[in-house]
């Protein structure tokens, strides 16, 4: 597949660590990996009724060059300048990656 350079966004690529929280247990923090250049897709809002009540979820695809080295679990910048999505899927193809992310 050939990505076309004019629609490339840059994307920043956050790892997700733990920390001591301030009260009681652990929380994550971003750290900044680097950036990629990719094509963005962005998936539309889907409403869904859980155990816990509503639920908004939203996400994007990500087609990017197969030697971005982006995995599962990583925090991606779709949006703004901070780490606002999870990468909850990626898929390596003989030409490129595809990333799913979901909303935080």
């Amino acid at each position: 597949m050939q990505i076309s350079q004019r629609y490339l966004r840059k994307i920043n690529i956050y790892s997700p660590s733990e920390t001591a929280g301030d009260y009681v247990g652990t929380k994550i923090v971003p750290e900044p990996i680097g950036f990629v250049y990719a094509e963005v897709f962005p998936e539309k809002s889907v409403l869904t009724k859980e155990r816990d009540g509503k639920r908004t979820g939203a996400g994007a695809t990500l087609i990017m060059r197969r030697e971005a080295g982006v995995k599962c679990g990583d925090l991606a910048a779709v949006y703004g300048n901070t780490a606002d999505s999870r990468v909850i899927e990626a898929r390596i193809y003989p030409g490129h990656l595809t990333v799913r992310t979901e909303r935080l």
